[in-house]
């Protein structure tokens, strides 16, 4: 005689509320098509950014930009550390290159740029791919994809103004 043996019901998986932010994604629109933001362009150097790191179990990051900033993962063995490594947030598992992307400020303009410094999975801009060594001016709410490690972009106004 058979058994019948039945699993407990699966529990739904736990959202962490560590965004700042409501869950609306921001308009999915080419990057000539966008609108200035004028929040973008009132903010000092240096930069203060929020990055919402991550899908289901986000993490926020603080971080701030006063020239040039290296987004990818720490390599022990060169004794290369970006910036801000990606590797706790999957980014190994998510094809992040070691020297993937480069947050930079343009102190002229009073912008900020995002480049891909030519990595092997690429980077995205609100699903549009950048191509490599060319700068992308970058707006609040904007998502990044480095590798398949996803980023939303929040401008946090300056601490020294």
């Amino acid at each position: 005689m058979a058994e019948n043996r039945t699993s407990p019901p699966l529990k739904p998986p736990i959202k962490r509320e560590t965004s700042f932010l409501g869950d609306a994604a921001p308009p999915r629109m080419p990057l000539d098509e966008r609108a200035r933001r004028p929040q973008t362009a009132q903010l000092a150097s240096p930069w203060r950014l929020l990055l919402q790191i991550g899908g289901q179990n986000q993490t926020t990051v603080g971080l701030e930009v006063r020239d040039r900033v290296i987004l990818g993962r720490a390599d022990p063995l060169a004794n290369f550390s970006p910036e801000l490594d990606l590797t706790p947030y999957g980014g190994q598992e998510g094809g992040v290159s070691r020297r993937h992307a480069a947050i930079v400020q343009d102190k002229e303009n009073k912008a900020l740029y995002l480049e891909d410094l030519n990595s092997t999975n690429g980077t995205r801009i609100n699903e549009f791919s950048l191509e490599p060594r060319r700068r992308y001016r970058l707006r609040d709410g904007d998502q990044i994809e480095i590798g398949r490690v996803r980023i939303v972009l929040r401008f946090v106004r300056s601490p020294y103004k």
